[in-house]
């Protein structure tokens, strides 16, 4: 039993301590090579839990796309310091990357409580509202960050999609619910205009004419696609 002891207190002592493994995780982090990185990050928390380190192990394991194994760590460094908005931000875009999106939404509220004009927590956002086609909240949110950012063509690209998304989410509630509606006709003719067809757009915007003369920018489409032709 002693010498089990003494063998077990001689094994500990040759071993590196937290701050080696630290040391040498941070090192590997800095030369990209995440991999040896997320071992060592592994093995200091083995020895002491640290919400810095679980932040940092989740990070470079976001950074070898293990967005998946990324979120318990991310998960561990927010419970026990609830104000790394870092961790919350992470969190978030990889439960988006594993199309959690009702929890990423949560933990990027959280981020964005902590840190308000983040531009990267509002991006995520924005996007995550699209994703769960909460189009007009993603919508404003994403106008008002094209705004600060006219630069950022990736937000464009998701404004642009959601936009085309909505036209369609709309058309088909419109259809579905008032199908001989002056505005089912209308809506039904945008979504032809918009494939180039512009020869039956017009059949559907005369439709929408007829049952209501005074519709507001219908005689506008009529007259657009009639030059077209």
């Amino acid at each position: 039993m002693k010498l089990a002891l003494i063998l077990a207190l001689l094994a500990a002592a040759v071993q590196p301590g937290f701050d080696a493994r630290v040391a040498a995780a941070k090192k590997a982090e800095a030369a990209g090579d995440f991999q040896t990185s997320e071992k060592e990050y592994e093995k200091a928390l083995a020895i002491r839990p640290d919400a810095e380190l679980f932040q940092r192990l989740g990070l470079v394991r976001h950074l070898q796309n293990k967005f998946s194994r990324a979120i318990p760590a991310l998960e561990k460094a927010v419970r026990l310091k609830p104000d790394l908005w870092g961790a919350y931000l992470f969190l978030g875009i990889d439960y988006y990357r594993t199309n959690q999106f009702p929890q990423a939404l949560a933990a990027l509220v959280k981020a964005g409580k902590l840190q308000p004009e983040q531009p990267e927590i509002r991006f995520w956002q924005g996007a995550t509202h699209i994703a769960l086609k909460h189009y007009l909240e993603g919508q404003e949110i994403l106008e008002e960050l094209s705004r600060r950012q006219p630069e950022n063509l990736e937000v464009l690209r998701i404004l642009a999609q959601s936009y085309s998304d909505y036209a369609v989410a709309l058309h088909n509630k419109v259809a579905a619910e008032h199908p001989d509606s002056a505005w089912a006709f209308r809506i039904h003719g945008q979504a032809l205009e918009s494939e180039g067809f512009c020869e039956t757009a017009l059949v559907e915007y005369r439709k929408a004419q007829s049952l209501q003369p005074d519709m507001k920018g219908i005689q506008e489409a009529i007259t657009r696609c009639t030059k077209s032709n």
